[in-house]
């Protein structure tokens, strides 16, 4: 598959929402993610799309892979900035992670 998180140059926050759209997608059997079955992008990973706790522990590897040399931070994405560990993320929020990691120079 051809992820356009690092293949283009289109760097606007669209490209992490679809990237973040079609690894949902393939965690989930496609399930969701078609023309009939949209991911709404305020969706709950867990609470609205059905995502287990490995699920989504598979869709962080599976974006990963994409990601460059260095593994993405995703502790930054399920812990709050006071420090209490989140449940569940929407898929805009799992997007504006990406965008703003995207970007971060992996050494």
């Amino acid at each position: 598959m051809k992820w356009p998180f690092h293949e283009s140059h289109d760097r606007t926050p669209e490209t992490a929402l679809h990237l973040a759209m079609d690894a949902i997608a393939q965690v989930s059997g496609n399930a969701w993610g078609t023309v009939e079955s949209p991911i709404p992008p305020q969706a709950f990973l867990g609470a609205d799309l059905g995502l287990s706790s490995l699920a989504v522990a598979r869709l962080a590897g599976i974006l990963n892979q994409h990601g460059g040399t260095k593994p993405l931070p995703f502790h930054k994405l399920f812990v709050s900035p006071e420090g209490s560990l989140r449940h569940d993320v929407r898929v805009s929020d799992l997007a504006a992670f990406l965008e703003q990691h995207r970007n971060t120079p992996r050494l």
